[in-house]
């Protein structure tokens, strides 16, 4: 235990996390999901920085998907920099960080009024300045992180995410999802992965692909390789991808394909069968134990998936660093908390 980084630590810890959130949660999210019953949004705004963002982002998928609510991956500069006031009614708008001292996000949150708008905050410091800016916040409940290289705030806030979804619409089967995760995650962290422990060795360029919620989760894990390894890392959506992008795929490309078990699944399997066939050197993670690849636990919600494939990411990008013997704790000219305007 002693030699093992603060980021490899920190990770360890979110399954722990994710059983705080469904015990010292669960009645919040009830008598917030019933809030949002009587409310009724017709616009979801999410907002983050960082790895915040990607967990906005995945919110974004989860809330269009599974609410047929459109939702927006909110940018706060509009306000903070160019001092545009949204105008909104009937909103839900969600703010996720960890530290909730960014000044941006903080004077976002501040402005974001307006008839039958309800400001959440999903932070994991609840005496931060966030907090007296919106109308609800639900903690993260990950407890200090010290790792430049967020991993467990970040899952606290996909996870919560589910949570949120699954006490606003109880048919959505979501809150069963966010009850099992920390099991799921706990069998994603055990996973063996040792196949891969070359695969980032090297200086070439990385695609990072996902396609839906994946691609929330393709960004975090492009965030992480650029973090700890120094290496250029792409997330890219796996239709995207398949336009001028692909004019790169050859030897010199290195391709990790995120490939959860939803409707995007057979394509993501198709293109990573591709990008090989072009030369490119291929991670493919599904919880599929026939492909090629590494794998992680299968269940029966495909974000859980996504989520218990971060998890084990985490650990990968770690190991990847120390590889390339750099530290992914303190990582060059990155500081903990960015605050920006």
């Amino acid at each position: 235990m002693t030699d093992m980084t603060l980021m490899e630590r920190e990770t360890r810890e979110a399954p722990a996390v994710a059983t705080r959130l469904v015990d010292c949660c669960s009645v919040q999210l009830a008598e917030l999901g019933a809030r949002l019953r009587i409310l009724e949004p017709r616009l979801i705004l999410a907002a983050g920085r960082g790895s915040s963002d990607a967990a906005a982002l995945l919110a974004k998928y989860v809330f269009e998907t599974r609410l047929g609510l459109p939702t927006v991956s909110v940018a706060p500069s509009v306000h903070s920099i160019y001092g545009v006031r949204l105008q909104l009614e009937k909103a839900l708008v969600l703010a996720i960080s960890q530290s909730g001292r960014s000044p941006d996000l903080v004077e976002f949150c501040r402005a974001a009024t307006g008839p039958d708008v309800l400001r959440v905050a999903m932070v994991n410091d609840v005496t931060s300045p966030l907090t007296t800016s919106v109308d609800v916040t639900l903690p993260l409940m990950a407890g200090p992180e010290t790792s430049v290289a967020a991993t467990k705030s970040c899952i606290a806030a996909m996870t919560l995410v589910l949570g949120l979804i699954g006490h606003w619409r109880p048919e959505s089967g979501m809150a069963a999802a966010f009850g099992r995760a920390a099991s799921v995650l706990q069998k994603s962290i055990a996973a063996d992965w040792s196949a891969a422990d070359a695969f980032m060795d090297g200086d070439g360029p990385v695609y990072v692909v996902g396609r839906g919620p994946g691609l929330a989760i393709a960004a975090e894990a492009a965030l992480k390789l650029k973090e700890t390894s120094g290496v250029h890392a792409e997330s890219i959506s796996a239709a995207e991808i398949r336009h001028g992008p692909y004019a790169l795929a050859g030897p010199s490309l290195r391709a990790i394909v995120f490939a959860q078990r939803d409707a995007a699944f057979a394509g993501l399997k198709t293109l990573a069968s591709d990008l090989a066939q072009q030369g490119a050197s291929v991670l493919l993670i599904s919880p599929d134990v026939s492909l090629p690849g590494v794998h992680t636990p299968a269940d029966e919600e495909p974000v859980i998936e996504l989520i218990a494939m971060l998890a084990r990411f985490y650990l990968f990008a770690n190991a990847a660093a120390l590889r390339r013997g750099r530290s992914p704790d303190r990582p060059p000219m990155l500081t903990k908390i960015t605050e920006t305007r």
